[in-house]
């Protein structure tokens, strides 16, 4: 049986990437190298095997007959050999190499980077690679080990950690609501100019009490934001009244900034997961990062409900279908 060389491994990884990315320039990105690079690299693996692995042509490329065959193969030893050194790194029970993790804007770049700031001191080895986004996650194509998302997870596919509850809540600039007058019930909201997050519903709000009574109220968006720090500034410059999460401006009502309108009221609670694929494996960088989040949640989010520490093993994991939370037992280490 003949050898196979470490550096026929990289052009077999190289390979992979190139199909699964769908590009050259995606594959690049993903391999932290250059598009003439990654060519140069199919290339060598074509002239090596003596055929044509890749159809490029203006419209993109496609596997010829061979490759497809081909990267069955070298996809499934590309697999092999990733659970492979997980396993060793495991053993090792040294976290390195790089971690890439999605993070909510709102969130992810004050309240979440002291994770960030954590996780690399007592793992010197890891190197973080931290991307804001409020985009649908794609684990496999960009190479995202976890990510943290603002809303119930629906995808079968994936492991999510509840981390706990955000709270919405109205607030307005104090000039805005001395130019429209006092608001003493939900129905004043609708005379207020409003900042909205894009979404289907941006044009109604649904206010309940703590008896967990709701109201419908429609508003007339001035300015529609498509991330929550944006929303929140365009509400610091009084644009308009802005239901956002308490968390994001909880500093901004201490220091006045901001006034929490009808403090009796808030939006409908969303919950907060950590978000990963579904694996057999799981290497150890990720388990210390599923870890030190799960344990700090509930300081850094004091407006959230705090969810019980437990450290990540495979039997405490859950598979969330939907709303449903449901046992995975999995023979991960």
């Amino acid at each position: 049986m003949a050898k196979i060389t470490p550096n026929q491994l990289a052009l077999i990884n190289t390979f992979v990437r190139i199909v699964s990315a769908g590009s050259f320039s995606r594959a690049a990105k993903q391999l932290c190298t250059s598009q003439p690079t990654v060519s140069r690299q199919l290339r060598t693996l074509e002239a090596h095997l003596g055929i044509q692995l890749l159809n490029r042509s203006t419209r993109g490329i496609s596997l010829s007959e061979a490759g497809q065959r081909y990267y069955e193969y070298a996809r499934t030893l590309s697999e092999e050999l990733d659970r492979f050194e997980n396993e060793l790194r495991s053993e090792t029970n040294i976290p390195c190499g790089l971690l890439r993790v999605v993070v909510p804007s709102g969130f992810g770049q004050d309240r979440l980077i002291e994770v960030a700031a954590q996780y690399l001191k007592v793992n010197p080895a890891i190197r973080l690679e931290w991307k804001l986004s409020e985009s649908p996650v794609r684990f496999v194509d960009d190479a995202v080990d976890c990510a943290i998302q603002v809303d119930t997870i629906k995808d079968e596919l994936l492991i999510a950690r509840k981390l706990g509850e955000v709270h919405k809540i109205v607030v307005a600039a104090p000039a805005l609501l001395s130019r429209h007058g006092d608001v003493c019930q939900p129905e004043d909201l609708s005379k207020l100019p409003w900042v909205a997050l894009s979404n289907p519903h941006s044009r109604s709000i649904y206010p309940r009490d703590r008896w967990g009574n709701i109201r419908k109220v429609d508003i007339s968006p001035s300015f529609i934001a498509d991330s929550v720090p944006v929303a929140r500034q365009a509400a610091l410059l009084g644009i308009g009244a802005a239901m956002i999460s308490s968390c994001a401006v909880s500093a901004d009502i201490a220091s006045g900034s901001l006034t929490h309108v009808l403090p009796d009221w808030s939006g409908l609670s969303v919950p907060i997961h950590l978000v990963y694929p579904r694996s057999q494996h799981y290497p150890i960088k990720l388990r210390k990062f599923v870890d030190l989040i799960s344990s700090l949640s509930p300081e850094l989010f004091s407006s959230l409900k705090p969810v019980p520490f437990t450290p990540f093993t495979a039997n405490a994991e859950v598979l969330v279908v939907g709303a449903t939370h449901l046992p995975l037992q999995s023979s991960a280490a």
